[in-house]
């Protein structure tokens, strides 16, 4: 799918958004075609928490170096050219979750300690974490994209372009094939006095300080229904994580819901059809602030040098399920 006309990016989502900065930063021509209407955008509530430490081992996360060395880069030369903030280096806090799992992961700290992780009495400190405001970063970068006339407001019905649409990609017969394993995630921001505002608390959930005593707080995964509908049970469920992090008291300004674009093996879908000339930027799941930027920028290398895309995350690795 290398010629001279532009590359259409269908999706103004996170990876769609990420992407094109990446092409106009290489002088790649393109233009990106949104619908709103056809396609809601569960990028609008995402989380936004860049994390470097998985799981209840505290192990690094896939490719953690790598990643984050380049999101600390990328997002603050990103926020110079939108001329906005929206990058946020805060530290993370993940308490031990009793005295059992205390000894357990004390008891090994020799083969668990990495360079992200600082210990305290009470749990651990998480270095080079922080938060991603996803909705100001969509928003200044359609703005910006439109006065360059790069974005068109519709619904792109052809075949020949690069799709970043979400959890919506699985009902593209282009990629029908991919094992897609979407997620959807409820969150609710919150008013109140209780919490800290200097750091991320992780505890069976998050619990983010967005300044002026306002929080937010995720999230739940359901994989029954993909509407952009909340639900009371999501309510109840973000209440009793935000009462198991020692908060009760509070207001709630806003419940959101979105559907997180996972697949069966926790890595993104990046690449070329091997039949069609389309392409896909899909797949990120739950951690799209610190997987997309790395990604978006090896895809740009390949398109055009003779780099390649890491092969855990490069399409490649499905072209045997791919039919004509």
């Amino acid at each position: 799918m290398k010629n001279a006309n532009p590359f259409i990016i269908v999706g103004q989502g996170l990876a769609g958004t990420i992407l094109a900065h990446h092409f106009l930063e290489a002088g790649i021509s393109f233009e990106i075609w949104d619908s709103p209407q056809t396609h809601f955008n569960s990028s609008q509530a995402a989380g936004g928490i860049f994390n470097p430490v998985t799981g209840r081992k505290l192990e690094q996360t896939w490719l953690a170096d790598e990643l984050f060395t380049y999101l600390f880069e990328f997002y603050p030369r990103l926020e110079k050219t939108l001329g906005s903030r929206f990058f946020f280096p805060m530290p993370l806090f993940r308490p031990f979750a009793n005295e059992e799992m205390k000894d357990w992961l004390i008891a090994r700290k020799g083969d668990i300690h990495h360079d992200y992780l600082r210990w305290d009495s009470d749990g651990v400190w998480v270095e080079k974490a922080g938060w991603v405001d996803v909705a100001t970063l969509l928003l200044m970068s359609r703005a910006y994209f439109s006065s360059l006339d790069l974005l068109k407001e519709s619904e792109y019905t052809g075949s020949q372009a690069i799709f970043c649409e979400g959890f919506h990609g699985q009902q593209n017969p282009l990629w029908s094939c991919l094992p897609f394993l979407p997620a959807k995630g409820e969150l609710m921001e919150i008013a109140s006095n209780e919490p800290s505002e200097e750091f991320i608390l992780n505890k069976n959930g998050f619990l983010l300080p967005l300044g002026s005593h306002q929080f937010k707080v995720g999230a739940t995964y359901g994989w029954q229904e993909f509407t952009n509908e909340t639900t009371p049970e999501a309510l109840e469920e973000l209440t009793k994580k935000l009462a198991s992090m020692g908060c009760t008291e509070f207001e709630l300004v806003v419940q959101k819901t979105g559907i997180r674009p996972a697949t069966q093996d926790r890595r993104p879908f990046v690449g070329f059809h091997p039949l069609f000339e389309a392409g896909i930027f899909n797949g990120f799941g739950s951690k799209g602030v610190s997987l997309s930027p790395y990604f978006a920028k090896q895809w740009t290398d390949e398109i055009l040098t003779n780099s390649s895309v890491h092969p855990e995350a490069s399409i490649r690795r499905f072209y045997h399920l791919f039919s004509v």
